[in-house]
């Protein structure tokens, strides 16, 4: 067993001895006219290495040596079948030989290291959960191949594309669990009762509206692999490009703004998936949930005109508020307003000023656009099929939507008029999942898409506790 004691004299001469030869080193190099901070920077950083790493490894020895014999699932004691089992473990500063104990759980009918369990190490990954976490948040902001070399030039991790690659989907996966558990709850009122429970309680006497907005995307997958010259010989389709359903959800009180004017969103919670409108449906209600959906006074569902989003709106809230997005509203009239006076022309202004004044300044502007395009649809033979098609288009899409459109009274509450955050939100994804050349499958987008939503709900430490750690010490 390597030992997990250490020498406090023989440890002090080490880091007395460490510490002359960096200084030494630093002064050296300061003297030269090609050294500049980051050199010295650089100097130190690597200097770090040969001390840290010795320190780290009695330490992981430590716990190692004290972690009980016991199974990490069921908590049965195991059959000890081995003792002192060697891993190398890649950490911050370099690779440490760890030994431990191993053993089979009768009653989970598994093989297990309790120790592995317990310093956070996968069962096939030589990381540490620092280097875990780093190849995660790498491969989740940049392809792998990128990351590579981002890697090695930030941290001084030697990490090979197809590490970044096999940690990021590792995590992702566990990302993926931790979503589907949260889902499951959502299937009984205690579950439900659970999840509100999570959601942050609201002041005392402040009731508050939660806004939720809806929208997708699309991401191209590399479907039928191999097949593609043959499925066209054939006449089939080729699938590429597959939705992804987006949602963002926040309280109307975290929408602030800068000194500028500019509205901010300090907090907020995030849905997105490739598994299908229904994954997404139940996904969206558990995120709500625990964004206080049980707790507020008004639900908003502000969105485009799609009837998915409304759908779902009615069966899962059927007590919310529902706004189309106004840019939207707006589209459809400008379509209307080109067609009867040509695209963009000064009498075309002139013609949609006033509709756009009634329907935002108005409680009933909507009624009133509409019975303005009906009676111009009606009292002006000259026009043309294709301005009629345009009409009897827009006034069949404002009729559908008239009673999501009462901007007067959400400006009057000051609620949001636009889908913007999710609109912004699809951006901020698509970043990262709809490069050029780029193609995915679902057993790839799906985990990544369920990892860095994770990190964007601040969920982070689900699965790498340091995190939480971290961030506690930072703020001390």
């Amino acid at each position: 067993m390597l030992s997990d004691t250490v020498n406090p004299q023989k440890s002090l001469a080490h880091l007395t001895a460490w510490y002359q030869a960096v200084h030494s080193r630093l002064q050296a190099l300061a003297q030269e006219p090609a050294t500049t901070l980051g050199t010295l920077e650089a100097t130190l950083e690597n200097a770090a290495r040969e001390l840290f790493g010795p320190l780290l490894q009695p330490a992981m020895q430590t716990m190692a040596n004290a972690t009980a014999r016991l199974c990490p699932v069921c908590r049965e004691p195991l059959q000890i079948e081995a003792r002192n089992k060697p891993r190398t473990v890649t950490h911050l500063w370099g690779d440490s030989l760890l030994l431990r104990d191993y053993g089979w759980c009768v009653q989970c009918q598994d093989w297990f290291y309790p120790a592995d369990h317990r310093l956070g190490l996968g069962p096939y990954a030589p990381a540490s959960p620092r280097v875990q976490e780093i190849a995660a948040l790498m491969t989740l902001k940049m392809p792998s191949a990128q990351a590579e070399a981002v890697a090695a030039r930030v941290t001084g991790l030697s990490l090979s594309r197809s590490t970044l690659d096999r940690e990021a989907h590792r995590q992702g996966v566990r990302a993926q669990a931790l979503r589907e558990a949260e889902v499951a709850l959502i299937q009984t009122p205690q579950g439900v009762a659970c999840l509100a429970g999570r959601a942050r309680p609201k002041l005392p006497n402040q009731p508050f509206t939660l806004i939720i907005q809806v929208d997708a995307f699309n991401i191209r997958e590399r479907d039928h692999w191999g097949q593609t010259q043959w499925r066209r010989k054939k006449g089939l389709d080729i699938p590429r490009w597959h939705w992804v359903y987006v949602g963002t959800c926040f309280r109307l009180d975290q929408r602030v703004q800068t000194a500028s004017g500019r509205p901010v969103i300090t907090e907020r919670g995030y849905v997105a998936t490739r598994l299908g409108l229904e994954a997404f449906g139940h996904q969206m209600y558990a995120e709500a949930i625990l964004r206080g959906l049980t707790q507020a006074d008004k639900v908003l569902v502000i969105a485009d005109g799609a009837l998915w989003i409304w759908h779902w709106a009615e069966d899962r809230l059927e007590f919310a508020t529902h706004l189309v997005d106004l840019w939207h509203v707006k589209q459809h009239l400008w379509a209307v307003a080109n067609e009867l006076h040509g695209p963009d022309s000064p009498q075309t202004r002139q013609w949609i000023t006033p509709l756009f004044t009634q329907l935002e300044k108005r409680s009933d502007g909507a009624a009133k656009v509409i019975a303005r395009l009906e009676c111009l649809r009606q009292i002006t033979p000259s026009l043309t099929n294709a301005q009629q098609a345009a009409l009897d288009k827009e006034i069949n899409y404002l009729k559908a939507n008239q009673n999501r459109m009462n901007y007067a009274g959400a400006r009057a509450a000051g609620e949001p008029v636009g889908s913007g955050p999710v609109e912004s939100t699809c951006r901020q994804y698509q970043c990262r999942f709809k490069r050029p050349g780029q193609f995915w499958s679902l057993a790839g987008d799906e985990p990544l898409l369920a990892l860095e939503t994770l990190y964007r709900n601040e969920r982070w430490d689900q699965l790498f506790p340091h995190a939480k750690s971290s961030a506690s010490l930072n703020n001390n």
